[in-house]
């Protein structure tokens, strides 16, 4: 997974829930103990069992769910045996059971309901492990209580783990069903809707027997005293601020997917906190959202979009999904894209300007002198094709947003691409919320691409021409 570069500010690629109200942390602070001490007590322990209604002794507590999915790979693991993954799902759990040294054996789930069927073809007496993810991350499809029963029954010497990292957010809560099998381990999290994943704590509920393995193939302390004491003050307080998060979540989740699919992306149905754009060239989404600050998730099958459940950043995610794939006007640099000023030579031809003009508005934004713009692009023959231009009169220059947004303006249009040479322009680019592009030749140096990624650029294009192929329908 590639660096999220250091512009961005709007960090949707990990699922993280809203952080809990100041008041939270003001009692918390006033024990200095909850930092000096190990932890030793069972207070989250009992605090889930009353929250669930279940002996204290079918809980255990880990350093985050991750912690405790790895202890239950080592657990019921080993060379020789095989866990049956429906994919894609959660990626650590393909390392976790490679880790232990056994084998993954995975099931295709990019569609409709959990695979059961194929799950069941797949099992064999080497099976020691099968997993329901639920809501799946990263889809967000679902799995039903039916699907848990079959599968506890179907598969009753191995461990089947019911991952319910997202049960908030949507779908079937397979916890009671789960519950009934004891082969069945539920593992559930405080990250996502309570919103402490920076304080790693997680849980598995399970038969004691179970719960005494996971206790013994790790360290004796999993998360800390003040996790800890953070989750059962959550657990206690925090219901209310968890449920308004959900119902944002809720609503933000139906907005997306509907404007995801007017824009002519595949968005799957998704109970997480989270929506899953399908197909096309997730590197491209990813990259051109974090040309102007938000990053999300790429992987093999799309890209994955957490829910900020914020109205601001919401209205600022939609605008640059549509920048990023139904940009409605193309802004270019001057100097440098269309023309070499000190040099009196054209870098563009008049041909591959009229074609982009053919598709879109063209603008053209420029520190230069108006006076010297305009003799610029009509001694060239460009002007009949430009159908505004912001120049150094109209206010600040790039890198400030300003002229940027003005252009905007003039075209009547918000979603659009830029195309410049230098990272003035790629700020400017991405403080406006316009995608930035670099252009270089062919015979570019790689070191000169290198850095114009390294400054903002989301892709490199030969010149117009090869704006003209980005523009082209995608697959």
């Amino acid at each position: 997974m590639p660096a999220v570069p250091a512009w961005v500010d709007l960090r949707l690629d990990g699922n993280q829930g809203r952080a809990p109200s100041a008041s939270f942390f003001d009692a918390l602070l006033r024990d200095p103990e909850l930092l000096r001490c190990y932890p030793r007590d069972d207070r989250l322990e009992r605090s889930l069992a009353a929250h669930h209604g279940l002996p204290v002794d079918r809980f255990f507590v880990g350093a985050g769910a991750d912690d405790v999915l790895d202890r239950l790979c080592r657990a019921c693991l080993e060379p020789g045996r095989e866990a049956i993954l429906p994919v894609p799902t959660f990626e650590m759990l393909e390392r976790y059971v490679a880790l232990s040294g056994a084998r993954a054996r995975t099931v295709p789930w990019l569609e409709g309901a959990w695979p059961a069927q194929q799950v069941m073809e797949l099992g064999s007496a080497d099976t020691a492990l099968v997993a329901i993810v639920s809501p799946n991350n990263p889809t967000g499809l679902v799995a039903t209580a039916d699907d848990v029963r079959a599968v506890c029954a179907a598969f009753p010497q191995s461990l089947v783990l019911v991952d319910a990292a997202y049960a908030e957010f949507g779908g079937e809560d397979l916890t009671r069903a789960a519950l009934g099998f004891d082969n069945a381990v539920v593992v559930r999290t405080f990250s996502k809707a309570f919103g402490l994943a920076g304080l790693r704590v997680g849980y598995a509920i399970a038969t004691p027997r179970v719960v005494g393995w996971l206790r013994v193939v790790g360290s004796p302390f999993t998360c800390g005293t003040w996790s800890r004491a953070a989750a059962v003050h959550r657990l206690a307080t925090g219901r209310d601020e968890m449920q308004a998060y959900v119902h944002a979540v809720e609503a933000e989740r139906t907005e997306l997917i509907g404007a995801l699919r007017a824009f002519g992306l595949e968005a799957l149905p998704s109970a997480g906190n989270f929506v899953f754009v399908r197909g096309g060239d997730p590197t491209w989404l990813r990259d051109a959202l974090a040309g102007v600050g938000i990053a999300v998730r790429a992987f093999p099958a799309g890209v994955r979009i957490t829910l900020p459940a914020d109205c601001a950043a919401f209205a600022r995610l939609r605008a640059a999904l549509a920048a990023a794939v139904q940009p409605k006007a193309l802004l270019l640099d001057l100097d440098g894209v269309l023309a070499d000023i000190e040099g009196r030579r054209a870098l563009a031809s008049v041909a591959d300007l009229q074609a982009l003009a053919t598709l879109l508005p063209i603008g053209v934004v420029t520190n230069c002198p108006r006076r010297l713009a305009e003799s610029v692009l009509a001694r060239h023959g460009f002007t009949a094709h430009v159908a505004a231009l912001v120049a150094a009169e109209d206010g600040p220059g790039k890198p400030d947003p300003a002229p940027v947004r003005l252009l905007l303006q003039r075209l009547g249009h918000t979603a659009a691409w830029m195309l410049g040479d230098n990272a003035s322009d790629f700020e400017a680019a991405r403080a406006a919320g316009v995608v930035p592009l670099a252009v270089a030749g062919s015979g570019t140096e790689a070191e000169r691409r290198e850095q114009l990624c390294r400054q903002g650029a989301v892709r490199i294009v030969d010149g117009l021409a090869g704006l003209r192929q980005l523009l082209a329908p995608r697959p």
